[in-house]
């Protein structure tokens, strides 16, 4: 597992790993079936791209490897460019992993998942929740079938945003926020 990761200042380009068979990492956080916990940005120039195995198995780009949980990840400044691996989120759950308790309070923020994930939330079949922005600019894009911020292709819940400029776009059948494709918002 990723955990206890901050950032605080300087340019940052961080790309996972990429296994030919079923496994990638993180961006910014876990490793293939590992978690990304305890992640905060509070200044600099991050630009973190998720890795993309073969199949679905893809990393988040700040958050969950294939396979992982993206949680208790925080910006409060700089500039975050976040990419989604394959089926994975630009900042939360890896495939099959969830983005839950996210938060962004300032800075300048672009989440875009790989297919069928969300922007800002959850991996492929996977939810996103607790998601908070109370400031910054922050632009998020679900893949195919997830919501911009919220579930990849399942439910998101528990979304609070009380500030900033957000544009949240999502895929072909997914919320711009909210549910992915078969979920709830």
């Amino acid at each position: 597992n990723g955990t206890d990761i901050t950032i605080s200042g300087g340019t940052v380009t961080a790309i996972g790993g990429n296994d030919s068979g079923n496994g990638s990492g993180a961006g910014i956080g876990g490793g293939s079936y590992g978690n990304g916990n305890k992640i905060t940005i509070i200044g600099g120039s991050v630009n973190a791209t998720g890795g993309c195995g073969k199949g679905v198995s893809g990393a988040a780009g700040i958050g969950g490897g294939y396979h992982g949980n993206g949680s208790e990840i925080a910006v409060s400044d700089g500039t975050v460019v976040a990419t989604g691996g394959r089926n994975a989120s630009g900042i939360g759950g890896g495939s099959y992993g969830t983005g839950s308790d996210i938060t962004i309070s300032d800075g300048e923020v672009t989440a875009t998942s790989g297919q069928n994930a969300a922007g800002i939330g959850g991996g492929y079949h996977s939810s996103g929740s607790n998601i908070t922005i109370s400031g910054g600019n922050v632009t998020a894009k679900g893949g195919v079938l997830g919501a911009g911020i919220g579930g990849g292709n399942f439910n998101g819940f528990d979304i609070t945003i009380s500030g900033g400029e957000i544009t949240a776009t999502g895929g072909k059948e997914g919320a711009g926020i909210g549910g992915g494709q078969n979920g709830d918002g």
